[in-house]
């Protein structure tokens, strides 16, 4: 394909963004229906955070937006409502008292083995439109993605530093 054909390059860019608002849609109508399936203590936005903590141990809240695909605003919001009901902790590092590490309380971790099966009983259904071979070609292709973008976000960063 020449780069410098205005036909070619503007068929791409249909093709792109179709796609792009296909998976978009695609996403936001999933999201929907596995957090109907959760169970009513929590929102799907908790679930996020709880989730990434319960697989992934204590961390910062920066790194829980990171992880949970989340705004570091609202990943506070969700934190303060599940440390008001017990669920998660706050502690502050003796060495640095800007650093806070957020973990799941027991209660928390209680309410995880809960509310998982559900999640994943909903996520496993939902998929079941899709072969074996067809969810794994789409978690290879989101990898893809991701790490695409992941990539030039670091680029990016790293040039603004400069």
């Amino acid at each position: 394909m020449k780069e410098d054909d205005p036909a070619q390059a503007f068929a791409g860019q249909v093709r792109a963004f179709g796609a792009f608002i296909k998976l978009c849609r695609a996403t936001w109508t999933l999201t929907g229906k596995v957090a109907a399936g959760l169970p009513g203590q929590i929102s799907f936005a908790q679930f996020a955070v709880l989730e990434a903590l319960d697989s992934l141990g204590p961390m910062n809240q920066r790194t829980i937006a990171h992880k949970s695909l989340r705004s570091s605003a609202s990943v506070n919001v969700v934190v303060d409502n599940l440390d008001r009901r017990g669920l998660v902790t706050r502690t502050r590092s003796q060495k640095d008292r800007r650093h806070v590490e957020v973990s799941l309380t027991p209660e928390g971790k209680a309410l995880m083995k809960q509310v998982l099966p559900a999640y994943v009983r909903t996520v496993t259904k939902e998929f079941s439109v899709l072969s074996d071979d067809e969810q794994e070609e789409l978690g290879r292709l989101c990898r893809i993605l991701g790490l695409s973008a992941r990539a030039q976000d670091d680029s990016e960063t790293e040039s603004a530093e400069r």
